[in-house]
Formats: C-alpha cells, sequence, structure tokens
C-alpha cells in the first residue's frame, strides 16, 4: 500500500511539473476502494476492502504545439487482489473495480483529426470509454451499468474493456451536432489470458480475430440521448451446446446488439434535478451464456440545498441465461440474475467522495443452491486534477 501511494504521489508531482512546462497537458490521479460486506446469502458472508488507482495524462497536442494533431493520451490502472465476487457468487460483479492484481497500461492511444467532423482514434483503447457508455448509470457500482452484462461476456476475454484492453482502430464521424456514428475494429482477445497480471497486452496474435463495434447516437432537443449499437466478432467460437463425436462444434457468427435511453426526467427552479436511464441487450445465445440483459434506474441530484453535489440513485440490473445454456444444464441453473442497488453520494471536499452503497443480489450466479444476497459497504474516492 505505501508503495502504491508513494507512486501516485511521484506520478501526480511529475505530471503538474509537466503541465506547467507546456500548455495543453493535463492530468489526473484517482484513488478508489471499495469496503463491502456480504451480510447474509451467497456463496459466503464476510468483507472484503478492494483497491483501484487510475493515472491518466493527456496532451491537447493542437494546444501546445499550435497544430492541428488532436490528443495523446496515457492511462495506468492499478488493482489489488482483493475481490468480491467470491463471496456473492454473482455474475455480474457487484464492484466494478474488482479485477486481478498488477499494474496494467490501460490506454495508450492518439486522437487525430481527419476532417472537420471525423476523428480517428488508434493505440490501446476502452471500448467501453464511448460505446455503450450511459452517463446516468455511471453513477452506479455494479459492474454491468457501465456496460451490459450481455456484451461484457462476449469473446474468449470478453470485449477490450475494464481491466484487459486491446488494441483498436475507432472512428467517429458527427454529422451534426446532435448526432454521433462510431465505429471500432479490435484485436477480439485482449489482455493475455495466460497472462491476465501482464502489464501490456500481448498484442495481436494469430486466431484472435477481431470485433467490429458500431453505435449510433442521438441526443435530442429535450436533453434526451438515445443510441442503438451491434457488434460482431470475426474469428470462430465454440457453440455451447452443439457436439459433434463428443467435441463443441466451432461457428462464426457470434454477435449482438442493444439499445439505450438516457433522460433528464425533472428539473426544478432550485436546482433540483432526476435523470433516468434504461438499456436492453442481446446476445447470440448459441455462443454466450447470457442471451440478453436489462437495466434501468433513475438518479436525483439538488435535493438538499446545502449540498447541491449530492445524488441518490436506485437501479436494478437483470442478465438472463439463454436456453442452450439452460439446456446443457438442466435443473442445474436459474433463468436469471437480479441486482437492486441504492446508492448515495455526497462530495466531502474538493478532493474526496463518499459513497454508501448496498446491493440485493436475487439468484447470485444463478446457481439455484445460493441463497439471495445482502451486500452493504461504502466506496471511497480521492481525485486530484493539475486542471
Amino acid at each position: 500500500m505505501r508503495r502504491l501511494l508513494v507512486t501516485a504521489l511521484c506520478f501526480l508531482l511529475g505530471a503538474n511539473f509537466a503541465t506547467a512546462q507546456m500548455e495543453g497537458v493535463s492530468t489526473e490521479v484517482v484513488y478508489t476502494s471499495d469496503l463491502y460486506s456480504v451480510t447474509s446469502g451467497g456463496a459466503d458472508t464476510g468483507a472484503r476492502y478492494l483497491q483501484n488507482l487510475d493515472l491518466t495524462a493527456s496532451v491537447d497536442l493542437s494546444e501546445a504545439f499550435d497544430s492541428n494533431l488532436g490528443e495523446f493520451f496515457v492511462y495506468l490502472l492499478y488493482n489489488d487482489s482483493t475481490t468480491l465476487s467470491d463471496l456473492i457468487g454473482d455474475a455480474q460483479v457487484a464492484s466494478n473495480i474488482d479485477a486481478n492484481q498488477g499494474w496494467r497500461l490501460y490506454e495508450l492511444w492518439w486522437d487525430v483529426p481527419l476532417a472537420e467532423n471525423i476523428s480517428l482514434r488508434t493505440g490501446l483503447y476502452d471500448l467501453n470509454s464511448e460505446f455503450d457508455a450511459i452517463e446516468t448509470a455511471g453513477y452506479f457500482n455494479n459492474s454491468s451499468h457501465g456496460i451490459g452484462a450481455d456484451y461484457s461476456q462476449s469473446g474468449q476475454n470478453g470485449p477490450s474493456i475494464f481491466p484487459s484492453t486491446s488494441a483498436a482502430f475507432r472512428l467517429a464521424w458527427e454529422p451534426q451536432g446532435s448526432m454521433m456514428l462510431r465505429y471500432a475494429l479490435l484485436d477480439g482477445v485482449p489482455g493475455d489470458p495466460n497472462d491476465p497480471d501482464a502489464f501490456v497486452s500481448a498484442g495481436i496474435e494469430s486466431g484472435d480475430g477481431f470485433l467490429h463495434a458500431l453505435e449510433l447516437e442521438n441526443t435530442f432537443d429535450s436533453g434526451v440521448r438515445a443510441a442503438i449499437g451491434t457488434w460482431r466478432y470475426t474469428e470462430d467460437f465454440e457453440k455451447i451446446n452443439q457436439f459433434v463425436g463428443g467435441q463443441p462444434v466451432a461457428d462464426s457468427g457470434n454477435q449482438g446488439a442493444y439499445f439505450f435511453v438516457d433522460a433528464p426526467v425533472i428539473k426544478s427552479a432550485d436546482g433540483g434535478w432526476v435523470n433516468a436511464f434504461a438499456r436492453y441487450g442481446v446476445a447470440d445465445e448459441s455462443f454466450n451464456q447470457l442471451s440478453s440483459y436489462l437495466g434501468f434506474g433513475a438518479v436525483a441530484g439538488g435535493l438538499i440545498h446545502s449540498r447541491p453535489d449530492d445524488t441518490i440513485g436506485l437501479a436494478v440490473a437483470t442478465a438472463f441465461n439463454g436456453q442452450d445454456y439452460k439446456d446443457l444444464n438442466p435443473g442445474l441453473v436459474d433463468g436469471e440474475e437480479t441486482t437492486i442497488e441504492l446508492t448515495y453520494s455526497t462530495q466531502v471536499t474538493d478532493y474526496l467522495r463518499i459513497q454508501p452503497d448496498i446491493q440485493y443480489v436475487l439468484n447470485p450466479g444463478m446457481d439455484p443452491s445460493l441463497d439471495d444476497a445482502l451486500v452493504i459497504g461504502v466506496r471511497f474516492e480521492l481525485a486530484w486534477a493539475s486542471d
């Protein structure tokens, strides 16, 4: 822990020095920790303390060098070895900082403008930083509110999301101010499945294939943001419940689609507001355990005049097992897992945010032998930014 904090401090001091020397440079250090207790149900009761450190630096090359060179971004990530989901036994992962231990070069990309309304981003890239990213859902700690469970389960080692990313090319076209079309071509196997603690992704290997991702979003005059997306892998995958001679059949067609809406519901004259979101996604059940996912929720802020930045939210995340997976495990799995999350976030100081959080997990891991789990915890977030 001491080494971790010293490293963060050195990075912060170095980054601030660089900022003083060059216009267009911004840095951020965010330390996040979760203290959760599984008080009943699940695989076991007990408490866990999880840690996550984000170190980022971006350079606006156009500002720094007075030329149209775009932006350069680097992101270092650290996670400790503690996991919460081994206690809960959940499929959707209650804490979105739950990951294998280690330092990782998480993102390293260059975003360059190709035309007035077209940009190209290339390098190590977090797909969920732009695709399937719902602002209101981001207030919650359950992983399914970061990227839908249908999407996050896909591929040999998941898509290019936390905690393992891959090389990618991303094109973004803004035909008008309210609309954005994104396409990304990514290495089909992010990170190194044989070495999940590796600092750098293993790179594009033979047989990895590619992941195609496409998303169209539009923000209406009312403030409602809606998006529809689709994804498909080029590599063949083993089918869940199709065998020849006792061996699983491999085929192409591992794909899925999703849709979400993120909308302001109430905005009062005294500063109070309520935003709500809903998302639904599907994945080909012949390749994926989860055939669909439904998530929705709402967040309110400005309810306490003396604490205008505090928020409270309630959300539900449900992941559904596909029929092929259920047929392969008759009577051994439930049809779905549902997590209900109630969370409150308070900005204590400019640097410290505290977020008490309660999650109730129904049918953890779709395992009928596990009782519903009650998970109570609190998140602490310390953040420093150079600008």
